[in-house]
């Protein structure tokens, strides 16, 4: 059985973080048991990150390096018969949204008043004073620096913004009319795609990427078909 480590859920998502959702969304699509352990403390994972599993003996951080060593260790049961050019595509999606779209949902949710006290209230209220005044501040802080280090958080609101917006307009350009984005079938793009569009979506915080899914009809059906697929009760609660 695999164990499949991430944090615990929030705002009726299976996850707060994009990453943890995607990995999960991709253990189901591969059709492999594995069983949810919850760990909130990044220090335990081997990159210093969530999620990791741990499969048979050993522990693996980072959902892309977890996807590859599931690929090779039981087949590549979702993106097999997938064209080079579908491989490319998929490869192309991925990076645009680990690269790009990440560090905007970051913006949204830890640099913006509105996001904060959302992020706030569902991940730290159990704390004990004084931790709940402490650590959310220094974990905003430290995410900011991240940002300006990476290269987003040195641009203003409105580009940041703009960027979201393009990296969502271009998913729904190359999903078009189609039921996934590779074609009639989930590949390992859909799991990463419908982990950040869920991001947007499901947590109750406004920002512009979030009314701008809204308002694209075929994101819309799309998150709904995902969800029919592996998250009914979320289709359900519609």
């Amino acid at each position: 059985m695999i164990e499949l480590y991430q944090f615990a859920p929030a705002w009726g998502l299976p996850n707060p973080s994009p990453f943890c959702i995607k990995l999960e969304l991709y253990l189901k699509m591969a059709g492999l048991p594995f069983e949810v352990i919850t760990e909130n403390d990044t220090r335990k994972g081997p990159k210093g990150k969530i999620p990791f599993i741990r499969d048979g003996g050993r522990t693996i951080g980072d959902s892309e390096l977890v996807i590859r060593h599931l690929k090779d260790t039981y087949g590549d049961r979702v993106d097999g018969k997938l064209t080079a050019e579908q491989r490319a595509r998929g490869h192309t999606i991925d990076r645009m949204l680990h690269d790009s779209t990440y560090w905007v949902l970051l913006q949204c949710r830890w640099v913006e008043d509105n996001g904060f006290d959302r992020v706030r209230e569902a991940l730290f209220r159990d704390l004990s004073w004084p931790l709940s005044a402490i650590v959310p501040p220094l974990v905003r802080r430290g995410l900011r620096r991240s940002m300006v280090a990476q290269g987003m958080g040195r641009h203003s609101r409105d580009e940041i913004f703009g960027f979201g917006l393009a990296d969502m307009d271009a998913l729904s350009v190359l999903l078009g009319d189609k039921a996934f984005l590779l074609g009639d079938s989930p590949s390992s793009a859909d799991a990463t795609a419908h982990a950040f569009v869920m991001s947007f979506l499901g947590a109750p915080i406004d920002n512009p990427i979030r009314e701008r899914i809204q308002r694209t009809a075929n994101l819309m059906a799309y998150y709904q078909r995902m969800n029919e697929r592996y998250y009914p009760s979320l289709a359900a609660a519609r």
